[in-house]
């Protein structure tokens, strides 16, 4: 029976202990966004315009999207690259690397373009308090209305946080 014991007392605090590996985690939720008519210069780059918006579900807050290029317009196929800025309701950042949205014409609506089947890709590269040091992918299915300058979009992924994520 002593050795139960003494196999138990050291098998327990293992139970307890929190290694250095990543915690990862899924997320979702939605961004609805406003293209704004704005150019300019962001961190040495110039943008041809920006949108600003909220984001609702894992990752609440707002986030503004600077259009570093946009190739095909008028075309079935139009190729924005660029830059995001995201914040949380807790006031948390999220770095992300520039990325590239393929989007197609959404049939025979004119000036109307959808995303999705992994044509736009954003992959985390840190960012501020709980997303310090994290890393991860998110996915983006939606539509773009350029005739109304509106994005909709849906965001799920994973995100893999350098400490236990505590929320």
């Amino acid at each position: 029976m002593r050795k139960v014991w003494i196999a138990l007392l050291l098998f327990v605090p293992c139970l307890f202990a929190r290694g250095g590996e990543a915690q990862c985690k899924e997320v979702s939720g939605g961004i609805v966004t406003n293209v704004l008519n704005e150019s300019g210069m962001v961190n040495g780059q110039s943008f041809v315009a920006t949108t600003l918006g909220t984001v609702t579900g894992d990752l609440k807050g707002a986030i503004g999207v600077y259009f570093l290029s946009i190739s095909g317009q008028g075309t079935p196929q139009v190729i924005a690259k660029v830059h995001h800025h995201w914040v949380t309701e807790a006031g948390d950042t999220i770095f992300l690397e520039n990325a590239t949205a393929t989007s197609f014409q959404a049939g025979p609506l004119s000036g109307v373009y959808a995303v999705g089947n992994n044509s736009y890709v954003v992959m985390i590269k840190g960012g501020t308090g709980r997303f310090a040091n994290a890393t991860g992918t998110l996915k983006l299915l939606g539509a773009l209305d350029l005739n109304n300058g509106t994005v909709v979009l849906r965001y799920k992924g994973e995100i893999c946080f350098a400490e236990p994520d505590e929320h």
